[in-house]
């Protein structure tokens, strides 16, 4: 595992999520005040340069394009701004097919999600901002943009699959069950797109297998008592929901094995002038990690 694998899984191991947020603002900082070293280094690249780069790595055809991005990892290399950002993912996805994004949120540097619905049980949809970075955030502001019901991990889309993706997220009893958003994405033939970000950072599809298999997943969940939360949806409605617990404390996910489980080609991760990137398709994901689930294998290890 590389060095920079290992102290992103120590400091969620050894750090509050205020302190992380602490620490991630002063990186930040730095990274502005040698913007001129950085970009000497990598090289600077536009709109147009990125959208080609990208589409260089994805099939040709597709269904649905899920994009977890970090604006902020592609400064100071990228010129232009989110919203150019955003309508690159746009005009690849084009008017055939379903662009989706993440609109995940956790709570508070104070208190995380389960602390944060305890004390404040209710989403809104229309209110509750996306936590996955500011494309994101753009995205779920459109106006033709629908997005998922659920207190922590809904999602926003655009395009001829959206209603389905996002419709049924509220009947999942887990965030990532069949009838949630990353259960459509595994029956349809969808690229899971990571820019400027890794993959055992943000790549969400691994639960999917975890809430498919319910009990039958090797690793148990927690008995704690279910947290009651109101959903409200874009048209106002009050809708009442069950938070499922989390999976076991005793052990801790580790997607960077993800590798091992799946076949050779299937996830490419690359670098392009200093911007982490990756791309995979959801199915992959699902099919790999129930073979391996059901022999008794998963990407946990003991904590």
């Amino acid at each position: 595992m590389s060095l920079k694998k290992e102290a992103f899984y120590l400091l969620r191991r050894a750090t509050s999520i205020s302190k992380r947020q602490y620490l991630k603002s002063r990186l930040w900082r730095l990274r502005l005040k040698c913007a001129p070293l950085i970009q000497a280094w990598n090289g600077t690249f536009s709109t147009a340069e990125l959208e080609l780069e990208i589409r260089r790595h994805l099939p040709d055809d597709f269904d649905i394009l899920m994009v977890h991005c970090s604006y902020n990892s592609l400064t100071p290399m990228y010129r232009d701004d989110p919203g150019k950002l955003l309508k690159t993912f746009l005009r690849i996805a084009g008017p055939d097919r379903t662009l989706a994004m993440p609109a995940f949120f956790f709570g508070t540097s104070e208190k995380y999600y389960l602390d944060y619905y305890r004390a404040n049980p209710q989403f809104n949809a229309r209110r509750t901002p996306s936590q996955m970075g500011i494309v994101s955030e753009l995205f779920r502001h459109l106006r033709v943009v629908l997005r998922s019901l659920h207190p922590t991990h809904s999602v926003c889309a655009l395009g001829p699959l959206a209603e389905e993706l996002t419709r049924s997220h509220h009947l999942s009893s887990a965030e990532c069950g069949p009838l949630s958003p990353f259960g459509v994405m595994a029956r349809y033939k969808t690229v899971i797109l990571g820019v400027g970000t890794e993959y055992y950072r943000s790549l969400t599809q691994v639960h999917a297998i975890e809430d498919h298999m319910g009990p039958d997943f090797p690793i148990p969940r927690e008995s704690e008592e279910p947290i009651r939360v109101t959903l409200i949806d874009g048209a106002g409605r009050h809708i009442p929901y069950v938070m499922s617990p989390p999976l076991s404390h005793k052990f801790v996910l580790r997607i960077e094995r993800l590798a091992g489980f799946l076949r050779p080609g299937v996830l490419t991760a690359w670098k392009y002038k200093g911007v982490r990137l990756y791309c995979v398709e959801a199915s992959e994901i699902n099919r790999a990690l129930g073979a391996a689930a059901a022999s008794g294998k998963t990407l946990y290890i003991a904590a």
